[in-house]
């Protein structure tokens, strides 16, 4: 396999490539832009194999850049520009990256002086007419580092190589049978492997790439319209975004949509019942579970959901994706027999090169089995196999969870929270609001001085200015102690439930009957052990986006019109009764 991972795609030169709320490329115009790019880097000095960081909102700047980036014989690192400014130097000193690829709208980030930020527009100034160009990467060259959440406070990288990333864009092209004539939305973020897919799938296949609004994650309204507008046949995405659309479209009545004939779900359990309400809505629909990590090029293993039993607790894990394994070990990484527990590891093409610049963690985490001297991940996920060879997974065996797809290290929370002068210990874990695909964010502190804790809100602040957003626990609870075991272990029954800690709560009852109407929808949804105070944060409480579209609908049916994005910006009953 000799192939790019920007394989040439089967479209004419004046193809839709890419289509933006404000912009449409061609095949011809990404191209050019891409060649543009990539002469420009090398006339900056860029090196093959260097790393190059793409630090941009969503939009078709984004294509441009890491198509450039590896036509430079480069190697991209995506790096969000909503971090925290901290994060951001970190990631870019952590990788000696010399270049960063930028927007118009992400030139206020103060970047440090050893890097130099470059700009992408139509006819950028630092643009260079392309030259013949002999590429000189292999199948093993380094194609992207993604970075995700590590357990001892700092995050890491991994690094994919070109082989590995498309083999798996190759396997699931052809299991969808995408074709020119597909058009796939691409809502994953570039710092989410899943886009590696949406960017190049599409493009390999010739097909067509439409990009979202920036800043619309949670915003099934937009992703609907965007559906029908363009004629959508393809969905990737964490399964609880793929719920969130179901939802929506269920409950503003919305006629099926004949349109969309494939959904991609991954990186976290999918509901039992979402098939099911998935094909009322979409009834040309196949669904297809994936799973499989980060380390090992976006995807190992595929389960086609058509019937669910009645007797499963869950939709299976799979069997290995083509040129990929996947085994069932004990700890002395001999195979486990059919419906016993064991560790899952993947091995094959598409297991990463390792972690950048952290030998250490790249052999804690890859081994080779003893019999077959085959590469492998240890991926930390439990699982058991079925007779007929299909796996099931189990969930983790470590301190590591996923919140609507994110991989989250909770040492990297507790670790980042210690460096706090104000606080001597802290324990973070998760909460199930109402079922396992429904997680939230806990963390208990024991401060230095209890006679003066640090207030919530000052932990919060001191956490974004540290991680990105979507590791700030929902609930911060303070302790005198974190409650031990005889035997000295943490006792986690021994926690206070997060969803009756009174901390420092004052009841405001409503006083409007906006407030009055806010109150009795929030208190039907949440179900609370106390009455809601018009001051609560509602997701402190057990509020997430379903709910929230749910409060949406009947906010609506009392003739309040609140959108979805109301809510996440106002949490507060006395917030969304001002919108």
């Amino acid at each position: 396999m000799h192939e790019p991972v920007f394989a040439q795609a089967a479209r004419t030169p004046d193809a839709t490539a890419v289509i933006t709320p404000t912009r449409t490329l061609t095949y011809a115009e990404l191209t050019d832009h891409a060649l543009h790019i990539a002469q420009g880097l090398r006339a900056q000095g860029t090196r093959p194999g260097e790393l190059v960081a793409v630090s941009m909102h969503k939009g078709w700047e984004q294509i441009a850049a890491v198509l450039g980036i590896l036509h430079a014989d480069a190697a991209y690192v995506p790096i969000d520009p909503e971090l925290p400014h901290e994060r951001i130097t970190y990631l870019l000193t952590h990788t000696d990256t010399r270049t960063v690829l930028t927007q118009p709208d992400t030139t206020h980030i103060d970047w440090p002086t050893t890097i130099t930020p470059l700009t992408i527009e139509d006819n950028a100034p630092w643009y260079h007419t392309p030259t013949p160009h002999q590429p000189t990467r292999t199948p093993t060259d380094l194609a992207y580092v993604i970075f995700t959440s590590g357990s001892t406070g700092q995050p890491k990288g991994v690094m994919i190589d070109h082989r590995g990333a498309l083999n798996t864009i190759h396997d699931i092209n052809n299991r969808t049978q995408l074709t020119p004539h597909d058009s796939v939305l691409g809502i994953s973020s570039l710092s989410f492997d899943l886009s590696v897919w949406d960017i190049f799938g599409t493009l390999t296949a010739g097909a067509t790439l439409v990009l979202p609004n920036p800043g619309t994650q949670r915003d099934p309204h937009h992703w609907n319209h965007l559906l029908t507008h363009h004629h959508i046949t393809t969905w990737n995405s964490v399964p609880a975004l793929f719920e969130l659309l179901t939802e929506h479209r269920n409950q503003n009545n919305t006629p099926p949509n004949t349109t969309l004939k494939t959904a991609l779900l991954s990186g976290d359990w999918i509901p039992l019942t979402l098939p099911q309400r998935a094909k009322n809505t979409f009834p040309h629909l196949q669904l297809h579970s994936l799973g499989g990590a980060t380390e090992a090029s976006i995807w190992s293993i595929h389960h086609p959901i058509t019937n669910i039993p009645t007797e499963w607790t869950s939709i299976p894990y799979g069997k290995p994706l083509t040129n990929q394994t996947m085994h069932i070990l004990d700890h002395h990484q001999n195979p486990r027999p059919p419906y016993t527990t064991g560790h899952i590891h993947i091995g094959g093409t598409g297991v990463a090169l390792g972690y950048w610049k952290d030998p250490q963690k790249t052999s804690n985490a890859f081994t080779t089995h003893p019999h077959t001297k085959q590469r492998l991940y240890k991926t930390g996920d439990l699982g058991r196999y079925w007779p007929d060879g299909t796996i099931e997974f189990l969930g983790r065996e470590d301190h590591q969870v996923k919140i609507n797809g994110y991989r989250i290290e909770l040492g990297e929370i507790d670790t980042t929270l210690t460096t706090h002068p104000h606080i001597h210990t802290t324990l973070t874990t998760t909460h199930h609001t109402t079922n396992r695909e429904n997680k939230r964010l806990i963390t208990y502190i024991v401060p230095t001085n209890p006679e003066n804790p640090p207030t919530t809100e000052d932990l919060r602040n001191w956490l974004r200015e540290k991680l990105p957003h979507y590791m700030i626990p929902h609930t911060i609870i303070t302790l005198d102690e974190i409650p031990l075991t005889p035997n000295g272990k943490i006792n986690h029954k021994a926690l206070p439930d997060p969803t009756t800690n009174p901390t420092n709560r004052t009841h405001t009852p409503p006083n409007t009957p906006t407030e009055h109407t806010l109150t009795t929808i929030w208190t039907e949804l949440l179900n609370p052990t106390q009455p809601l105070s018009t001051t609560d944060n509602l997701f402190e409480l057990g509020a997430d986006s379903l709910l929230a579209l749910r409060a949406t609908a009947a906010a609506d049916r009392h003739g309040l019109h609140l959108q979805l994005p109301d809510i996440f910006q106002n949490p507060t009953i006395t917030q969304q009764a001002l919108v």
